[in-house]
C-alpha cells in the first residue's frame, strides 16, 4: 500500500518546481514575465526565492496564494528520492514534467481529504485514496492518463453524493 499523499504544499522540501513550470506573462499576481519551463527571475543563484518575504509588495502575490497540494516536495522527496535539478542539472527537465503531470493528482487527492473530513469511513473514497497514492507513487504511474481520468470521475460521483453544506465545515 502506497503512503497516503501529503495535500499541503511544504515548500522547504521541494525546489522551487513551481517558480519554473508554470509561465507568469499576462497573469495577475505574477509582476515578472516568463515562459513556462524557465526559472523565476526572482530565483537566486542558490535557486531559492529572493524576495520571499516580501512577495506581495513586489507583486507575487499570485505566489502566495498557489498551492501545489503537496505535489512539490512528492516529486522531489519521492519520485527522485531526494536529488534535485539544483545539484544535477538534467533533473529538471523530467523534474518539471514529473511536477505537472502530478498536479492533477494532487488536487484529486484534496478533494478526497476533504471529503473524508466529512465521511471519514467512507469505502469507497478510502479506496480513492490509495488509487491516488498509488498513481503518484512513480513517473510510469503518472503517465496513465485513463487512469487519472477515472479517478476524476470517480471523485466527482463521489461529490456528487456528498451533503455540499458539510463541506462547508470541512
Amino acid at each position: 500500500m502506497a503512503p497516503v499523499l501529503e495535500t499541503r504544499s511544504d515548500c522547504s522540501r521541494c525546489a522551487a518546481l513551481c517558480c519554473i513550470a508554470y509561465p507568469s506573462e499576462e497573469m495577475p499576481g505574477f509582476s515578472a514575465a516568463k515562459q513556462a519551463g524557465q526559472p523565476c527571475p526572482m530565483l537566486g543563484a542558490d535557486a531559492l526565492c529572493t524576495i520571499y518575504e516580501h512577495r506581495a509588495e513586489e507583486g507575487f502575490s499570485g505566489c502566495i496564494r498557489f498551492e501545489c497540494f503537496g505535489a512539490g516536495q512528492h516529486v522531489v522527496q519521492t519520485l527522485f528520492e531526494g536529488r534535485d535539478w539544483r545539484g544535477d542539472g538534467a533533473l529538471l527537465g523530467p523534474m518539471v514534467e514529473a511536477f505537472l503531470a502530478l498536479r492533477p493528482v494532487s488536487d484529486l487527492a484534496y478533494l478526497v481529504e476533504r471529503a473524508l473530513g466529512v465521511a471519514p469511513t467512507d469505502p469507497a473514497l478510502l479506496q480513492l485514496r490509495e488509487e491516488l497514492a498509488d498513481i503518484a507513487g512513480s513517473r510510469e504511474t503518472l503517465a496513465d492518463s485513463a487512469r487519472i481520468a477515472r479517478a476524476g470521475q470517480a471523485v466527482r460521483r463521489a461529490y456528487a453524493s456528498l451533503d455540499p453544506a458539510s463541506l462547508q465545515n470541512s
